[in-house]
């Protein structure tokens, strides 16, 4: 309370924020890229899902239609999806592909989604 009395305030306070254009110049890209993979995650988990759903449809009605993922893709350019999403939609498909003709018995309700586009991509560069 003596401080507040005599007036000195302490030197601990928060330089003041840069103006908007620095801010914008400096943690534009870093947004961009933390967006960029949130969406590009977000396609690989949808993936996932679309692995399940499919995968169900063809234990209950017995038959494949191969025309699902087409649909599914028309679907994402149809409404503008972002190319990052639609990257990571991908790359999870070709993951699953990829273990699937390589034997592995995958199931897509416990598939680590992440964890194997990592492996794929580790292995391909």
């Amino acid at each position: 309370m003596a401080t507040a009395l005599s007036g000195h305030r302490p030197a601990s306070y928060p330089s003041p924020p840069p103006s908007a254009q620095q801010a914008s110049h400096t943690t534009g890209r870093c947004r961009m890229s933390l967006t960029s993979n949130r969406l590009y995650l977000n396609g690989a988990i949808s993936a996932r899902a679309f692995l399940c759903r499919t995968r169900t449809d063809m234990r209950t009605h017995g038959q494949c239609r191969p025309g699902m993922l087409r649909e599914q893709l028309t679907y994402f350019s149809e409404h503008a999806y972002p190319q990052a999403f639609v990257k990571g939609f991908i790359d999870a498909i070709d993951a699953y592909l990829s273990m699937s003709l390589g034997g592995s018995d995958v199931d897509p309700r416990t598939w680590e989604v992440l964890a194997a586009i990592e492996r794929r991509q580790v292995t391909a560069a």
